[in-house]
């Protein structure tokens, strides 16, 4: 089977590795050749990042085409797939969850609990809607926005009138601020065959609203994990969506709410390389090319997955840094070869699986893995 993935970072670098141990051709496309993936993959089809005569070229190589993310044109695709061309997920679920606003509505439907929100340009002209939000508000882009970009809080209406005028309001929405106890993750899989398959709940933690840390498993009450498994099975199964798929969650005093769903894989679920037997490239690879699902069950007691950020603007390859973390017992490096360092740009991530058989030991284990990769990796100065 021969899979075409659209992009080319390092989330299709880390397909295209799995793809190698699976026995699967895959070939990027993207406009880049020294992009991440390009190296790793079996085949590049150069162009702009889903324009649709290079994903036409691509599809003339492969079977089936998945997404590095949905950060493009779908709507110039769907001639390739009325012409026969498989995309999985397919075009219209995709293009369902790219505007964050319809992941609302979808998610309403689905009797699933959210937070309170509206749209920009509704409460713009109707204000006294916002008298039961308070502030501050948490403002979103509707499509586009990640690792922090397309939010901004509001602390007061004289806020909301300068936000509203340095941007198109009806590109935003307004979301109530949640006052969360932890941020959570759900990632899941659902094959062709309609097989769904869970990773164990993942705790996230977030420095300037880009993750820097997350922790497997969540220390959570197990009604919590069964509530989030209820939640990602329902949308999986609602979609009639294939592949991998992420629940971002709020543990909040009046339950878990879905803050949003990201359709493909995903950064919190990068310790499943080495704390799985399956990993989640490897399941989405699965899923692609119609095979059964892998057991997604941790292989020990806990994993701790740190991402490296860029710290300052600089096209240094960080040689002595890659090093020093490669060299940390018990510790994976994953460096992903950009050519250029921005403050906040995930540059990599390393991964340290936990052997402590008590919550507290565990605990322990952590707080020494933050110290040493800090030492040589400067986390807190990534979003200073």
């Amino acid at each position: 089977m021969r899979v075409g993935i659209i992009g080319a970072g390092q989330l299709a670098q880390m397909l295209a590795m799995a793809a190698q141990t699976m026995g699967i051709s895959l070939v990027v496309q993207g406009p880049c050749g020294d992009d991440p993936a390009v190296a790793a993959a079996s085949g590049w089809v150069e162009g702009p990042l889903g324009a649709p005569e290079a994903v036409k070229a691509l599809a003339e190589q492969v079977d089936v085409i998945g997404f590095e993310n949905e950060l493009i044109d779908l709507a110039s695709l769907h001639p390739l797939e009325q012409a026969g061309v498989v995309f999985r997920p397919s075009l219209d679920t995709l293009a369902s969850l790219m505007d964050k606003r319809r992941q609302r509505h979808i998610l309403q439907d689905l009797n699933l609990s959210i937070p309170a929100w509206i749209h920009l340009k509704e409460a713009l002209a109707h204000p006294e809607r916002l008298d039961d939000f308070g502030y501050p508000l948490m403002a979103k882009a509707a499509s586009g926005g990640y690792d922090g970009r397309g939010l901004q809080i509001i602390d007061d209406g004289e806020a909301l009138k300068a936000f509203a005028e340095a941007v198109h309001p009806d590109d935003w929405y307004l979301e109530r601020f949640v006052g969360f106890e932890r941020e959570l993750a759900m990632v899941g899989a659902r094959s062709v065959a309609g097989e769904v398959r869970c990773y164990p709940l993942l705790e996230t933690r977030q420095l300037g609203q880009v993750c820097t840390t997350v922790l497997a498993p969540a220390s959570v009450p197990q009604s919590v994990e069964a509530r989030a498994i209820t939640i990602i099975g329902s949308i999986l199964r609602q979609l009639n969506y294939v592949g991998v798929l992420a629940v971002e969650l709020f543990l909040a005093p009046e339950g878990l709410l879905v803050n949003e769903l990201a359709p493909r894989t995903h950064n919190s679920a990068h310790l499943t390389i080495e704390a799985c037997a399956t990993s989640q490239f490897e399941q989405h690879l699965r899923a692609l090319t119609g095979t059964s699902l892998g057991p997604t069950d941790l292989g020990m007691p806990g994993a701790i997955m740190v991402n490296l950020l860029g710290f300052e603007d600089s096209r240094k390859t960080y040689a002595h840094e890659q090093h020093a973390l490669a060299a940390l017992p018990g510790f994976h490096l994953h460096w992903y070869g950009k050519r250029v360092s921005r403050r906040g740009r995930k540059l990599g991530h390393i991964t340290r699986c936990l052997t402590g058989s008590t919550p507290a030991q565990r605990q322990q284990a952590i707080k020494e893995s933050l110290a040493a990769v800090d030492r040589i990796w400067p986390l807190s100065q990534a979003m200073a």
